[in-house]
């Protein structure tokens, strides 16, 4: 069990401990139904940017390594500089989008990622390269976060997944867009001139943001999450929401699934090419189909919670629901590595893509149901550190076993049996999907006490 954070610790629970269920009450009616509609496409338009920025480098690989001749465990460091610090800087980004609220703290977040973006530019060698991938992973770690924070402020719970969905399918856009916009600003301008431009978008999106923020002054009084008027409205601390049980089952959740994500976006054009003998032509007509793919899942797992949710389903039985779907499904991904056609391996992992995002959207989804809107980003943060974490291990593991045995059928089965245990350990932990009761300081009542 987890301590205590603060104060004489706690009776231990008895078997027939609970969670308090505090209801968190339905957003304040800041906006109208057009006006959610805006927010919620600008906030897909952060993180479809937030995605377009954080691939530049990896469509650009070839011509940098060429330039500043760059090996491959130079190129792995810079890789690393932006993961290793996008670990911690999710987490605090969640914080300081807690403490700042939404309009300035996702402001801040892609001011930050966007000029760091810019300053790529000026990269003359790995170092430098490193450096400023470390900075760009500083900025994006707020896009999620603050999502889902408005989300869970602004939208109707009845609509949170389907906004959810809209929003995280960004991730998806913005590996579409950025092979062709990329080159074809490359081919234009240079590849530097590539990251001026990229990261000049997030500024033009900074002031349409700020022209929704003026003509909505609301917005104002409430992005954190309580009012500033009433003095008395709770203050979490942030080291207390990990004495909470499903913090952990977020974070996990995430740890174990998220790999399956990442595998097909840095590993699947490099299996294209060595096992399904494409070329690069080859790879680029086909590598883009699954994150289509994606986001149609996206899109079709917030529409089917919508619908159970208006024909009574509680959350707790649409998330368990979907994300058994989703931990069942995606492992048909497995049967790629066996395929004997191109069109059959594509098949496979367009499968498990789709299902896959069933999973991330209830995942995503799980902070708001557990937390009060002005904890939410501090534990969708810490869950996105748990992501960021399973991500680099399994990246590290992908590397080692395909040197060890050359071969991608192990890499498959491993990648694809992990949902099903994300499933196991996170539906375990977390218990019932239902609100928790937040206190003014450590939690209450004690982690170990969770409903059946």
């Amino acid at each position: 069990m987890m301590p205590g954070t603060g104060g004489d610790p706690p009776p231990a629970p008895t078997t027939a401990a609970r969670v308090a269920v505090s209801p968190v009450a339905e957003p304040e009616a800041v906006f109208s139904r057009r006006s959610i509609i805006i927010l919620v496409s600008l906030l897909l338009g952060s993180t479809t940017i937030n995605f377009i920025d954080r691939q530049v480098l990896s469509v650009l690989a070839p011509t940098i390594r060429d330039e500043f001749g760059l090996s491959n465990a130079q190129y792995a460091g810079i890789l690393n500089a932006f993961l290793v610090t996008y670990i911690f800087s999710y987490s605090l980004a969640g914080w300081v989008i807690d403490r700042l609220g939404v309009g300035r703290g996702l402001t801040l977040s892609v001011v930050w990622w966007s000029a760091a973006g810019m300053l790529t530019s000026l990269a003359r060698g790995p170092a430098s390269l490193a450096a400023f991938r470390a900075l760009l992973a500083v900025g994006e770690g707020g896009g999620w976060p603050s999502f889902i924070k408005a989300v869970s402020l602004w939208v109707p719970k009845n609509a949170r997944s389907l906004a959810i969905g809209v929003c995280n399918s960004g991730s998806s856009l913005g590996a579409m867009i950025a092979p062709p916009l990329v080159v074809f600003l490359t081919h234009r301008y240079g590849w530097r001139a590539a990251f001026v431009v990229t990261g000049g978008m997030g500024f033009l999106w900074v002031l349409l943001f700020q022209v929704f923020r003026h003509f909505h002054p609301r917005m104002r009084a409430t992005d954190r999450g309580l009012s500033s008027r009433d003095p008395s409205a709770p203050r979490v601390r942030w080291i207390s929401l990990l004495g909470y049980r499903q913090t952990w089952a977020v974070f996990l959740c995430r740890f174990f699934a998220d790999p399956l994500w990442y595998f097909y976006v840095f590993w699947i054009p490099e299996f294209l090419a060595r096992e399904r003998g494409l070329d690069l032509s080859g790879i680029g007509a086909v590598a883009w189909i699954p994150f289509l793919v994606s986001d149609v899942g996206n899109f079709a797992a917030g529409y089917v919670t919508l619908k159970l949710q208006r024909a009574g389903w509680s959350p707790n039985r649409t998330r368990r629901t979907l994300m058994l779907l989703g931990a069942s499904l995606s492992p048909v991904g497995i049967a790629a590595v066996f395929a004997n056609s191109l069109s059959l391996t594509m098949t496979f992992i367009c499968i498990a893509i789709f299902f896959n995002m069933f999973w991330s959207v209830s995942v995503h989804t799980l902070p708001g149901d557990f937390f009060p809107p002005h904890a939410v980003a501090s534990v969708y943060g810490f869950g996105g550190t748990g992501s960021t974490v399973g991500s680099v291990i399994s990246t590290w593991a992908v590397g080692q076993v395909l040197d060890a045995t050359h071969s991608y059928t192990p890499v498959f089965v491993g990648i694809g049996l992990l949902l099903p245990v994300g499933f196991v350990v996170g539906t375990a932990l977390m218990g019932r999907v239902q609100p928790v009761q937040m206190g003014a300081g450590d939690p209450q009542p004690p982690a170990g006490a969770v409903a059946p």
